[in-house]
């Protein structure tokens, strides 16, 4: 018990970074996705004895996680993981942040970068949750000022990816609408390479530029039956 006093008392001393956007009508979303709707259900302003509202929205709205059976079909039974069977420690453990701030619109994040990065500040790990900091989530706006978000974002280049496979990183995360810009997603993405490896990919974060190099992650999907993907509140502890 004097173990779990200790590291609640530890816990409590750190500050928690929120890196989940807000989930609320009118929000950036793919456009071949639904959008997100809040929608009234009981209330005391109508007669009734409580407040409640129902939830109409798509898996991969807002801050989210991807799971292996969003690009891995049945065909491949090992791989096709959906959201509900994956494991909960593979959102838990060392974050790192990778300032990519001087990555323009459309443009990728390269193994050598990754590389210059690691020869700074230190080797990632295996288990690592490696966040990508574009400053993309400035951009992010309710409609109709969503446009910036949803125009030509920057992302993971395949040979970076490729290298986090090997460093065997549990997830990648990004600012922005995906870590494959619009051209990638027409032509050759990472996201069917990443998720068939098992590696997560989680889209929309925000305040990544709040975190220092290293720090906590935590985050945790609905346990949602057969799911695709699932919205994240996700949190650094610094």
């Amino acid at each position: 018990m004097s173990e779990v006093s200790a590291l609640v008392a530890k816990l409590r001393g750190l500050r928690a970074v929120d890196l989940s956007q807000t989930l609320e009508e009118h929000m950036p979303h793919v456009p071949t996705h639904s959008k997100f709707f809040h929608n009234l259900w009981g209330s005391y302003w109508h007669g009734g004895r409580s407040l409640s509202y129902q939830l109409v929205m798509h898996e991969h709205n807002g801050t989210h996680v991807d799971a292996p059976a969003h690009f891995v079909s049945d065909a491949k039974p090992d791989a096709h993981v959906t959201i509900e069977h994956v494991p909960l420690t593979q959102l838990m453990g060392r974050g790192v942040r990778v300032d990519c701030h001087d990555t323009k619109a459309g443009e990728y994040v390269s193994k050598n970068r990754l590389c210059e990065w690691e020869r700074e500040h230190g080797p990632l790990q295996a288990g690592d949750i490696v966040l990508f900091d574009f400053g993309w989530a400035a951009k992010w706006g309710l409609r109709p000022n969503d446009k910036l978000y949803l125009e030509n974002w920057p992302g993971v280049g395949m040979d970076a990816a490729e290298y986090l496979l090997s460093k065997q990183a549990a997830a990648l995360g990004v600012d922005t609408l995906s870590p494959d810009p619009p051209e990638a997603l027409r032509t050759k993405p990472i996201h069917p390479v990443v998720l068939e490896r098992q590696m997560l990919i989680i889209e929309n974060l925000r305040n990544l530029d709040q975190l220092p190099d290293f720090f906590v992650f935590l985050a945790f999907p609905l346990k949602i039956s057969k799911g695709s993907a699932s919205p994240l509140r996700a949190v650094a502890l610094v």
